[in-house]
């Protein structure tokens, strides 16, 4: 059974391909009224190619289920490409002739203004077709670290602290009192890993403070090396072609065109999120109650607007901040979901994220995609908070093309796993990313440690009652906590990653952290990145097998009891970095083994201990220090003096086995990894893996349509 829907069409028609509906909410009301038995079968809605533009989110709920035997796709018309779209188009523009005082005077004579279209709110992106306009910003500013007691995130640790949260200084003249001052957003990044994005609430600009709307994550300008700051969407800061400034109490949009005139394709994101299949969530029970058996194919999604932080947003933060929980901000979104698929769609264009999978989602599959040019998360998928309702697992994510997301909000990951297990992330090709290319995480236990604070990351998501009532009563921290953490047994395999953390730092192009145990990070190729994989704080029983790092400042940063066994390290800065890690007991014994360096550095360091002080519990819990406390053997060293480095490290009582040789390989730096001598592979142990460039990175079946539309095809 079909129906058929077009831009062309009439809600008043049968719905078939001579006389299709106009809407998706017809078709979606059409199938709804089918007898049951007709609706157990598969049911496509056929979209004409065209443009669909959503007034209001389309809603798939428990009344779209499919039954079983039955599915329902909303497919693209062969050969067409229909796009949905959130945007609104902005017509009626004037030159602007009365000029704001602020007003910079190259742009006066530049700036063009036109009134809000009735029903369109406040908004934080603009488009002028598939291309994404710059809002005018202020130059980066920055300040000496406000002095406060730290939690490990680099939030407050007291109460009295929290007004730091809200302050923000700035150079004297930048800011003044004007009327639109709370449509005025400040950008920055306190520590390394997150950027704060909050709107102003009032200025006083004799002390030069600026205070903000809502709570950051830490106090602005925490970590002197990495933190600054800058202003976003006020008339004082319009100074260049294709900048724009939106004033909300006047209802006005000021934009400052490339060509002269504004186009007829300016249109501003009316919707956070297009469409959202969702379930009867029960948040406070063990069973949810989700819909089944939808899917998406050949479609485009584009034009929504990005999520903003808000007053009651502290304690509701995923990991670092890096998203909210629960929260409606990408263009297709899945909430209390099992069976459905995204197949060859396109999500671009948009100021939040590509695709969420929040609270219980299973079997949910993303698939022959491209995720570009987004705002925020490529992919997240997002479970529950630490607790038993452990219903977020089961989803795949496989032969996607991710790239330039998060070009609003810099910590967009590609792929983020929070509180999300049993997933399969495989044969991506993902490259151009401020942050990382996948990443996994948890709650760490230090928060979980602190049950009467609620406003560090993700403390109002913890399921205090469930985790009281079936905790162990004492030992190690890590291991009480590890039952309520549900990302585990995740498996990042074959992907193909490059030019990652572009924005931010600390991390790795692969983290997992803070995360559950069993998750495997094996078969990647990795190059032309600061940080290949990466097992950060709060993290065990994680397995990073045959991958190849190619040219990263660092291959593998590893901390706690994690393995790191067959991967191939070439033309690095470091081989494998063992870092610190905050209130962690430390547990010797870590694999690392049968991994082959190639350098032809002299200089290449195969590993380092940076940052461990000598009040570490490394200190007390072993007798040797960092690496001897590893099961560190059996490696091989291509590099200048690596002869002398085995024999002093094996006097040393490591790195049993281990040898020094020439490559095996044939041109390692060029990438070709074929073996040419595999003598000393075989005295190590090490297992012979695909490692032929095309083995990683999306297959043959990738849709050539959407191929060529990635801009990067090495």
């Amino acid at each position: 059974m079909n129906y058929t829907v077009s831009p062309n069409g009439d809600d008043q028609n049968a719905g078939t391909t001579d006389a299709p509906f106009a809407t998706l909410i017809r078709a979606r009301d059409a199938i709804r009224e089918l007898p049951e038995t007709d609706r157990r079968q598969d049911i496509g809605v056929t979209l004409r190619g065209g443009t669909y533009r959503l007034d209001r989110t389309l809603v798939l709920g428990l009344a779209d289920s499919a039954p079983e035997g039955g599915s329902v796709t909303f497919r693209a018309a062969a050969g067409e490409t229909p796009v949905l779209s959130g945007g609104v188009t902005i017509t009626g523009w004037t030159k602007l002739t009365d000029y704001p005082a602020e007003l910079p005077a190259t742009a006066q004579g530049n700036v063009w203004v036109a009134d809000l279209p009735g029903g369109l709110e406040d908004f934080h992106a603009l488009f002028d077709g598939d291309r994404r306009l710059v809002r005018a910003r202020s130059e980066d500013f920055t300040f000496d670290p406000p002095e406060y007691v730290k939690a490990d995130s680099q939030n407050v640790m007291h109460n009295a602290d929290r007004h730091l949260l809200r302050q923000l200084r700035f150079p004297k003249g930048l800011l003044r009192n004007w009327s639109y001052i709370r449509d005025v957003e400040a950008f920055f990044n306190p520590v390394p890993w997150c950027l704060n994005f909050i709107a102003l609430d009032s200025v006083d600009e004799e002390a030069g403070v600026a205070w903000l709307s809502c709570e950051a994550n830490s106090p602005p300008f925490s970590n002197a090396k990495h933190s600054f700051a800058w202003l976003e969407n006020a008339i004082a800061f319009l100074e260049g072609p294709g900048q724009w400034v939106l004033n909300s109490s006047e209802r006005r949009l000021y934009y400052w065109p490339e060509t002269g005139e504004p186009g007829e394709g300016i249109a501003a994101p009316g919707l956070k999120e297009l469409v959202r299949v969702e379930g009867d969530i029960r948040y406070d029970v063990p069973e949810d109650v989700p819909v089944r058996g939808i899917g998406f194919r050949g479609i485009t999604f584009r034009h929504a607007d990005r999520s903003v932080w808000t007053r009651d947003r502290k304690g509701w933060g995923l990991q670092h901040d890096w998203d909210t929980f629960d929260h409606p901000n990408a263009l297709l979104r899945f909430r209390g979901a099992e069976d459905c698929a995204v197949d060859q769609c396109r999500f671009t264009a948009s100021g939040g994220s590509g695709v969420r999978l929040d609270l219980h989602c299973q079997g949910i599959r993303v698939t022959n995609s491209l995720i570009d040019d987004v705002g925020h998360m490529g992919v997240l998928l997002a479970g529950y908070g630490p607790g038993t309702k452990d219903v977020n697992r089961r989803n795949t994510i496989h032969n996607n093309i991710i790239h330039h997301c998060g070009q609003i909000i810099w910590h967009g990951h590609a792929v983020f796993l929070w509180q999300s297990g049993d997933n399969q992330i495989t044969h991506n090709w993902i490259h151009d990313v401020p942050r990382k290319a996948v990443g996994v995480a948890g709650t760490r236990c230090q928060i979980l440690e602190k049950p009467d604070c609620d406003f560090d990351e993700a403390s109002k998501t913890i399921r205090w009652h469930e985790i009281r009532a079936t905790i162990a009563s004492d030992g190690d921290p890590q291991d009480r906590y590890m039952p309520f953490l549900h990302a585990r047994n995740n498996l990042i395999a074959h992907n193909r990653v490059t030019r990652t953390m572009q924005k931010l730092s600390d991390g790795a192009s692969l983290n997992v952290s803070g995360a559950g145990s069993g998750n495997v990070v094996s078969h990647n190729l990795i190059y032309d990145v600061p940080s290949g994989v990466r097992t950060d704080d709060w993290q065990r029983g994680t397995t990073t097998a045959n991958n190849i790092v190619i040219r990263a400042k660092t291959a593998f940063i590893h901390k706690d009891f994690n393995e790191i066994s067959n991967n191939i390290i070439v033309d690095c800065v470091n081989g494998i970095r063992f870092r610190p890690f905050p209130q962690q007991s430390y547990k010797p014994g870590a694999a690392i083994r049968h991994n082959v360096h190639v350098s032809g550095d002299p200089d290449y360091a195969a590993y380092n201990t940076h940052g461990w002080p000598d009040s570490m519990d490394i200190a007390r819990a072993g007798t040797r220090d960092l690496p001897c406390e590893m099961d560190m053997r059996q490696n091989l060293y291509c590099c200048p003096g690596a002869r002398e480095f085995v024999a002093q490290q094996q006097t040393r009582g490591i790195e049993e086995g281990s040898a020094a040789g020439e490559s095996p390989f044939a041109d390692a730096a060029s990438g070709d990894l074929r073996i040419c001598s595999p003598a000393d592979l075989e005295q190590i142990g090490f297992s012979l893996f695909d490692a032929d460039p095309g083995a990683f990175g999306t297959t043959d079946q990738y849709p050539p349509e959407l191929q060529a539309l990635d801009d990067v095809t090495e």
